[in-house]
């Protein structure tokens, strides 16, 4: 599965996207204020016409190493 890590360009954008994809499928959110999406995802953004950039295409591990980062140093 690809994902790709965006980043949207404002925050009511941001929350839509948010809202949409967390009722729809598997994302992550990023301490930058960036999102981790599955590529499925990219295309429901385009559908509802919510203004994003893609900073990244990532693999599985990519998305799993975060998670790893933050449960082996919470803050």
């Amino acid at each position: 599965m690809k994902f790709a890590k965006v980043r949207f360009e404002s925050d009511e954008a941001c929350a839509k996207a948010l809202k949409g994809l967390a009722s729809r499928m598997r994302i992550t959110v990023l301490a930058d204020e960036s999102f981790i999406v599955p590529e499925a995802g990219l295309a429901w953004l385009q559908s509802e016409e919510l203004p994003f950039q893609i900073l990244e295409w990532v693999n599985q591990d990519h998305v799993l190493q975060p998670i790893r980062d933050n449960l082996a140093h919470p803050e």
